[in-house]
């Protein structure tokens, strides 16, 4: 029987204001162990401290379907059935009711996703299927075991861990996340299961799932909420300090009419300020798009922060233009609370100057 490990990478990702259910079809969570397994079982298993959103591609009906959402927990694995030697694909992101940036373990593979449950044609254009790509990971069809880890390589801690960070994102204080069954994760859990009047001896998967409500519920009161109540579809981007050092990452597009969060910690103490662009339509008789428009600074002196034309995430927030960067004006969001929602309307946004220089 073979198996790989593989690491996160840490990166960008839009973050849905609703959590995906996990699709059901051809798929079980189990326990993390498995001695004996068919010869055509391919288990994908979580030995993270997330909660995993795992979309995966195999042989269907002839043809390739990538499919997802699937929630496995940590400690869980997840089961599928694909036809013997035939190629699979797989790719993992950490769910957004976490706390912090989405995690994602991937490879170089471009098929398609939804935001949420989804089965797709692998032989058609994502663009076709009004869906966006994410880089799977190609498995060797001799592979019966695939297993997502951390750095720290929780292996069979990974269910204490998870419940570790579970805690944390329910606003518990947990020092740190080891896996380690303690004294103080034990108390802290016994308080949550009491202040939830969670009476008797749950499961470990009622465990989880009354954490992933309590984050859910959590995670919708702080942070920021960008809602995009303007005509275009907007472009943002946040930036904020951490351990003293400024960071500036974008971009989260947003539909008319829609919401993303791209900022998922508190507010408190982050000084985070945040920016977009507002696409403009295409004239019938124009072959080039008009410029975005840009956010309209509301501060006398506003910050500037360092941004590029595609996905980025820089650090610090001088010398911009010698590090390949421009500097634009962001607004401040207010951090003496946990949370809060911005709407952005056409109202918002402003056409470039002549200059070039962001208004």
């Amino acid at each position: 029987m073979s198996a790989t490990r593989f690491k996160y990478i840490q990166t960008l990702a839009v973050l849905s204001l609703s959590v995906a259910s996990p699709a059901l079809a051809q798929t079980s969570e189990t326990d993390n162990a498995a001695s004996s397994i068919p010869a055509n079982q391919w288990n994908i298993c979580n030995e993270t401290s997330y909660v995993l959103r795992v979309a995966s591609a195999t042989q269907e009906s002839g043809k390739m379907t990538p499919r997802g959402w699937d929630r496995v927990r940590p400690g869980g694995c997840l089961t599928k059935t694909p036809p013997m030697g035939t190629d699979r694909y797989v790719f993992a992101e950490s769910a957004g009711f976490h706390i912090g940036r989405v995690r994602e373990w991937k490879g170089t593979v471009s098929l398609c996703v939804d935001v949420g449950d989804f089965e797709s044609d692998a032989s058609m254009s994502c663009k076709l299927q009004d869906m966006d790509t994410r880089p799977y990971l190609k498995v060797d069809p001799k592979e019966q075991t695939t297993t997502f880890i951390e750095p720290d390589n929780f292996g069979d801690k990974a269910d204490t861990a998870g419940i570790q960070r579970l805690l944390r994102d329910n606003g518990y204080k947990i020092s740190r996340i080891d896996g380690m069954k303690g004294r103080r994760t034990t108390r802290t859990l016994s308080t949550f299961l009491k202040e939830n009047e969670i009476d008797g001896n749950p499961t470990t998967g009622e465990k989880f799932e009354a954490l992933i409500k309590g984050a859910q519920e959590v995670q919708a009161s702080i942070g920021l909420t960008l809602c995009n109540k303007s005509s275009q579809t907007i472009w943002s981007a946040i930036a904020y300090q951490s351990e003293g050092e400024w960071e500036s990452r974008g971009w989260w597009p947003i539909d008319a009419n829609d919401c993303a969060r791209p900022f998922s910690d508190t507010l408190e103490n982050s000084n985070a300020h945040f920016f977009a662009l507002q696409e403009q339509p295409m004239s019938e008789d124009s072959e080039t798009r008009p410029k975005d428009r840009l956010l309209r600074t509301i501060a006398a002196k506003p910050r500037q922060f360092c941004v590029a034309e595609g996905v980025f995430s820089a650090i610090g927030d001088e010398y911009c233009s010698d590090r390949g960067y421009s500097p634009v004006s962001f607004r401040p969001l207010p951090t003496e609370e946990t949370g809060t929602t911005v709407n952005l309307t056409d109202a918002d946004f402003v056409e470039p100057s002549t200059t070039g220089l962001r208004r």
